[in-house]
């Protein structure tokens, strides 16, 4: 073999490494696109809920304090107003702390969402500590109207137990929120640990 035909040879393995190398990269962009598309997908059962409660639970609410209303008509309004306002705040707040987008996902800075899902974290469990005595203070306000009802503390106890079963789905729906946002802290540790 001639050094004429090692060079030819050397420059075909070059050009074959090119190849691989390049079809290697593009692999692993592919392969990081669809964890960052799998990372939005776990966002996205957050907003999908925020979204059930604006369009189901609120009318469902409002609908069976206007019906308790009718059925009581010297039941005060503003407390009934009141809670429908904290339970609309509420889900705007949780609209607010929740929002993701297609950007947060795709762009090249991921440290800088995972520094929003942490915030997120912390606002949430802020929403409840502020949001919960403020409900706990209007539900007695609006139990006082009844106090010369005949039922009064049936409807008190049906109350109590009602709030304690809502707080249980609520709070272990706040802790699957967490938890979807720290694993996707951890995917996107895992993710980034090369480039830090």
């Amino acid at each position: 073999m001639t050094n004429k035909d090692n060079l030819n040879e050397l420059e075909a393995m070059r050009l074959q490494l090119d190849i691989l190398k390049t079809k290697l990269d593009s692999q692993n962009i592919i392969s990081d696109q669809l964890l960052r598309q799998a990372m939005s997908n776990k966002m996205s059962w957050i907003m999908k809920f925020i979204w059930f409660e604006l369009a189901a639970m609120l009318p469902i609410c409002a609908i069976c304090f206007i019906g308790i209303k009718f059925l009581i008509p010297s039941v005060p309004w503003a407390p009934i107003i009141c809670i429908l306002a904290l339970m609309l705040a509420d889900i705007l707040f949780d609209f607010y702390i929740n929002h993701t987008s297609e950007n947060d996902w795709l762009s090249e800075n991921l440290i800088v969402t995972s520094h929003k899902l942490v915030r997120m974290k912390r606002l949430r469990f802020l929403q409840v500590a502020v949001s919960l005595p403020v409900a706990i203070a209007l539900f007695t306000w609006h139990f006082s109207t009844y106090a010369d009802a005949p039922f009064f503390k049936g409807y008190v106890i049906g109350g109590i137990v009602g709030g304690v079963i809502g707080f249980a789905i609520g709070f272990s729906i706040l802790l699957k929120m967490n938890r979807t946002n720290d694993e996707l802290i951890r995917q996107i540790k895992d993710l980034t640990k090369d480039n830090i």
